[in-house]
């Protein structure tokens, strides 16, 4: 008898086989989960965290800069910033358009930053506030937020701009005491740890901070916020007047080497720095350097006076020229035979072969010692950054006519600042000091931070060298070629400067001039000396008529504001010597 199979059978097989399937499949499952539950779930926690939250920077505040009466000079004014979340942006373009309507750029330009895995990107930063509010009003919540930062200004405009400096999109220093400056104004940012929603939108009450900000401390200087205008205006004025290529006006306290102004045009406003050529951010004050002329005889005198090489009876022989080794022939500014003249005469009439022959005088390894004793050839040490050496060559490296011609300041290159140093050293008795922009910082506590100390004075001059050679600088301006630089009612003492421009392929540069004029008032108490430099004036060129008056405005103003009393002051002759040196 055949038996026959039950229907049964087949259905069982597959129940089975479904069975085990289904059972091996949760198996599978179950060990998967358990894989990334257990061996990973620290790894899962921090993936969530991570699409979640993530870390953001609080900026510190950027330490203010103020003058030496604390007015602000540098300061900071909250803004706003705007950033996309381009995972959440649905439409691109029209987001863009939208964004760029307001901002009144290309869409494009936005369009190209929204690269859909990223959940932050820059929009615009520091934005008006009308702006900000216009892009709020898009509706655009979840796709566009908004920081809170800090954008640095500097309250005064072009003011000491070039002594100052700026700083960039993220309040880093980029020039000036800004850049010299930054790792104290800056500070240090802190971390907050920042909390999204499922649409990447910040839920502000789930922000964390775990290292707060330490804002940067504030940098007071020596600087006076009204002598500094009163310079720049000056200078500003004298170089449109002259149709100047550029100047610089400096003004020092004899008396601890402190930087009342230091003044450069053309200006600048650090607001909007990227609006002007990189060359005007230049502080030509110290990073410039030009043969000083007939200044620089104030020097050599010093030197030769201090050495007796000469005393203030030597005598010398001016026929109006001078021939020199090398074939040169030495020639007075304006071709004149001073005839018979002494120390006081040669800074008087700046007669050029006086002083030629005094350098001579005191020779060559004589005057080198001299001049790397006033601090020629070397920084002064100032706190800016860029600060040139200047040019003073061995004299195993000069020529036969070198040494004569550094008599009247030519085969040299100093500083501004330099020259102006040295001629204060007169003032204080023989004393170099070393220039100083800094008064003190003060912490984000209040306490004023120790600086480091400044060098010790260093003796250049007698005392009685150094008043020799300040009543010589007093005659060069009662009844010499400095006679516009006089004041009403104080006692002045300078000294003009003429000096040609030299051509880099060697000799001079024809019609270009360098004008300037260096004083000290008030002479019988020396408290300021100042330096004003023009370069490359038309028509008129001469120091003692571009320059001068550019001084005695500058003092008589900057005496004032210092409470500086009258000494009385000598009547200034109405004749005498042309102003031409």
């Amino acid at each position: 008898m055949i038996r026959r199979r039950s229907a049964s059978s087949p259905l069982r097989a597959r129940i089975r086989v479904l069975f085990f399937g289904w059972t091996f499949l949760f198996l599978l499952v179950t060990a998967r989960v358990a894989y990334w539950q257990v061996a990973r779930s620290e790894a899962m926690r921090d993936l969530a965290a991570r699409q979640r939250t993530d870390l953001l920077v609080l900026p510190a505040s950027r330490g203010r800069i103020y003058d030496r009466n604390s007015r602000e000079l540098a300061t900071n004014v909250p803004v706003e910033s705007v950033y996309a979340v381009p995972r959440n942006i649905r439409d691109p373009q029209t987001f863009a358009r939208r964004v760029a309507a307001v901002l009144r750029v290309p869409p494009e330009q936005i369009q190209g930053r929204l690269a859909p895995d990223r959940y932050f990107v820059w929009i615009a930063r520091h934005l008006p506030s009308h702006v900000a509010r216009r892009l709020r009003a898009l509706g655009l919540e979840g796709q566009l937020g908004f920081e809170r930062e800090e954008r640095r200004v500097y309250p005064l405009g072009p003011l000491a701009a070039q002594v100052l400096g700026f700083t960039g999109i993220d309040n880093q220093g980029l020039w000036g005491l800004e850049a010299r400056y930054d790792a104290m104004l800056r500070g240090t940012p802190g971390q907050a740890v920042r909390v999204r929603d499922a649409l990447g939108r910040e839920i502000l009450e789930g922000r964390q901070v775990r290292i707060a900000p330490r804002n940067g401390s504030d940098l007071f200087l020596t600087l006076d916020a009204v002598i500094q205008h009163l310079a720049e205006r000056e200078l500003e004025e004298a170089a449109r007047a002259h149709g100047a290529r550029a100047g610089v006006a400096v003004v020092m306290d004899v008396r601890t080497g402190e930087l009342l102004a230091v003044a450069n045009v053309p200006r600048f406003d650090p607001n909007r720095y990227a609006q002007v050529p990189p060359e005007v951010w230049r502080n030509r004050a110290v990073a410039e350097v030009y043969e000083p002329g007939s200044t620089f005889k104030l020097v050599v005198m010093g030197a030769a006076l201090e050495a007796g090489a000469v005393r203030p009876e030597t005598t010398f022989w001016c026929p109006g020229f001078l021939q020199v080794p090398g074939g040169h022939r030495i020639r007075e500014a304006h071709g004149e035979a001073h005839g018979e003249v002494r120390p006081a005469d040669i800074l008087r009439f700046s007669c050029n072969v006086g002083a030629a022959l005094t350098a001579v005088q005191l020779g060559a390894d004589r005057l080198y010692r001299s001049l790397l004793r006033f601090g020629f050839g070397k920084p002064t040490g100032v706190e800016l950054p860029g600060e040139a050496a200047g040019i003073l060559r061995p004299p195993a490296e000069w020529t036969g006519s070198d040494l004569y011609t550094l008599g009247f300041g030519q085969g040299i290159a100093v500083t501004p600042l330099q020259l102006l140093r040295a001629v204060a050293a007169i003032g204080n008795g023989g004393l170099l000091v070393r220039p100083t922009l800094i008064s003190f910082l003060r912490s984000p506590d209040g306490r004023a931070l120790e600086l480091p100390r400044a060098a010790a004075p260093v003796r250049v001059l007698s005392p009685r060298t150094a008043r020799q050679l300040l009543e010589m600088m007093v005659r060069a301006v009662v009844d010499g070629t400095g006679r516009a630089a006089a004041i009403e009612g104080y006692t002045v003492a300078g000294k003009t400067g003429t000096a040609q421009k030299p051509d880099p392929r060697g000799g001079y540069l024809p019609g270009k001039y360098v004008a300037s004029f260096v004083g000290i008032v008030p002479a019988t108490s020396p408290r300021i000396a100042i330096l004003v430099l023009l370069d490359e004036p038309r028509g008129p060129y001469y120091g003692g008529v571009v320059a001068a008056p550019v001084f005695r405005r500058i003092a008589s103003q900057a005496l004032w504001h210092l409470r500086v009393p009258p000494d009385g002051g000598p009547v200034v002759s109405e004749s005498g010597p042309e102003l031409r040196d």
